[in-house]
């Protein structure tokens, strides 16, 4: 996407990270809940599996810094409009601003926590999986994946992927549920 989103509200609120939290290996992340969509508990745990999922980005030798901004269905449709043409809200939005470097993370991503929620409720799982799902599947994205298309890393293997990584950090399979969706 050649278009970079509108830049998050910079505050000290508590729902604000700072980039660099996971450990100095891994690859940074800022993630921001201007609007306080959750509560804290849920913020700190999307924080704490965060961190995890970008320890597992490291280990496979990538790099760099995304940051996640948590925004409503108002927001989310606003930002799918501008940026993809497309009316109504989506899940996530990743702006890849390193499109031609698979282990270099450059990325500011939208994650919807209304839509999050609505599909939590459906897969039967908690806000905050389903919330990690959106991250990692963002991230996969800005290091060569593409759900869009069939063949090497697409679609089977990326939420393959998605899977290995939520597994690792303690979430496990939270795209592929036991009915098979």
């Amino acid at each position: 996407m050649d278009k970079k989103p509108e830049p998050p509200a910079e505050d000290d609120s508590p729902g604000r990270s700072m980039p660099g939290a996971a450990c100095a290996d891994a690859p940074a992340i800022d993630l921001i809940d201007p609007g306080s969509l959750l509560s804290k508990t849920q913020l700190d745990a999307l924080r704490t599996h965060a961190d995890s999922a970008m320890r597992v980005f490291a280990s496979a030798g990538v790099t760099g810094e995304a940051r996640i901004e948590i925004v409503n269905d108002d927001r989310m449709s606003a930002m799918h409009e501008t940026h993809k043409n497309t009316p109504g809200t989506t899940d996530v939005l990743t702006f890849d601003l390193a499109p031609d470097n698979d282990t270099l993370l450059d990325a500011d991503v939208l994650i919807c926590a209304d839509e999050a929620a609505r599909q939590a409720s459906e897969r039967g799982h908690d806000l905050v999986s389903e919330l990690m799902l959106y991250i990692v599947h963002a991230l996969l994205h800005c290091t060569g994946y593409d759900d869009t298309h069939d063949g090497a890393l697409g679609a089977t293997e990326m939420h393959s992927r998605e899977d290995e990584i939520l597994t690792a950090i303690g979430l496990g399979t939270v795209y592929h549920t036991e009915s098979g969706s």
